[in-house]
C-alpha cells in the first residue's frame, strides 16, 4: 500500500459503482511474490438505491475496513483497492498464499457477524484485475485531476462561481497534429494564446489555449472533455489546465 489513493465513478456492468484505489501502487505493480488475487465481497446492509454506500452506513464500512486492512496486510497481503456497485463493497488484495484466505477474512470478519460476505481468490500474476478494472483510464484519471485543482482553488478561498479565463495545455509529436488540433478547437470558442512551441528536449509540439468558462466542481468536467478528446483524437498529450484564484 502506498499513500497515494483516491476515487472515482464510473459504470460497473451498467450500474453506477464507485472506485477507491491505490494509484501509487501502479509505480511496483506486478508483485511477483504476490501473484494472486484476492477479494471480499460485503453485501452492504443499507445501500442506496442506486446500489453505492448510503450517509447511513458510511461510518460503519469504514470501520470494517480498517479492520480487515490492519488484520490482512503484511508483507505477504496488500490492499490494492475496492469497488462498491449493486448493494456490495467488493475489497480486492493480492497474496502470495491463497490456501489461507478463506479463514484469514472470517477471523476478521467474526466482529462484524451482522454482514454477509464472500471470498475468494485467484491466479493473477499480471495483476490484470488491479491494472484493467481497478485502475482509472485516461479520462477518468483526467477526473480525478480537474477534481484536485479545484479543491485547490477551493482552499485558496474560491468559490468556483465565478467565470474566468482557464488555460489548457496539450503536446504534439509533430506540428501536422498541432495544426489539426488547433482547426479542431477553434470553432469550440477556444483562443490560441501563443504559437505553438517546439521543445527540443522532448521533441514534442506544445499548444497553450484558453477559453472563458467556469470551473465548477459539477461541470468542471464538460469543461476540459472537449479539449482531452481533441488533444487524443490528434495522437496529443493533454497536461491539464489552469486558472486564476477568484475570490
Amino acid at each position: 500500500m502506498t499513500d497515494d489513493w483516491d476515487f472515482y465513478s464510473a459504470l460497473v456492468d451498467g450500474k453506477p459503482a464507485s472506485l477507491y484505489v491505490d494509484l501509487g501502487a501502479k509505480a511496483f505493480a506486478p508483485r511477483k511474490d504476490l501473484p494472486h488475487m484476492a477479494y471480499l465481497r460485503l453485501r452492504m446492509r443499507q445501500p442506496r438505491d442506486d446500489g453505492l454506500s448510503s450517509k447511513a452506513e458510511f461510518d460503519q464500512l469504514i470501520v470494517i475496513e480498517d479492520a480487515l486492512t490492519d488484520a490482512l496486510c503484511d508483507e505477504h497481503t496488500a490492499f490494492v483497492g475496492r469497488n462498491t456497485s449493486d448493494g456490495c463493497r467488493d475489497f480486492y488484495f493480492y497474496v502470495s498464499a491463497p490456501d489461507t484466505w478463506e479463514a484469514r477474512t472470517a477471523s476478521a470478519m467474526a466482529p462484524f457477524g451482522d454482514y454477509q460476505f464472500q471470498t475468494g481468490t485467484r491466479e493473477d500474476p499480471e495483476w490484470s484485475s488491479y491494472m484493467n478494472f481497478l485502475l482509472p483510464g485516461p479520462w477518468d484519471r483526467q477526473r480525478i485531476l480537474n477534481r484536485g485543482v479545484c479543491e485547490q482553488l477551493q482552499e485558496n478561498g474560491d468559490a468556483l462561481t465565478t467565470p474566468r479565463e482557464i488555460d489548457h495545455l496539450a503536446y504534439f509529436r509533430d506540428a501536422a497534429s498541432a495544426a489539426a488540433f488547433i482547426d479542431d478547437v477553434r470553432p469550440l470558442g477556444y483562443h490560441i494564446k501563443d504559437e505553438p512551441r517546439h521543445d527540443e528536449e522532448d521533441d514534442t509540439i506544445s499548444v497553450e489555449v484558453s477559453r472563458v468558462d467556469v470551473p465548477s466542481m459539477q461541470g468542471i468536467d464538460e469543461v476540459t472533455r472537449p479539449i482531452f478528446e481533441a488533444t487524443h483524437r490528434h495522437g496529443g498529450d493533454y497536461d491539464g489546465w489552469g486558472c486564476t484564484v477568484e475570490r
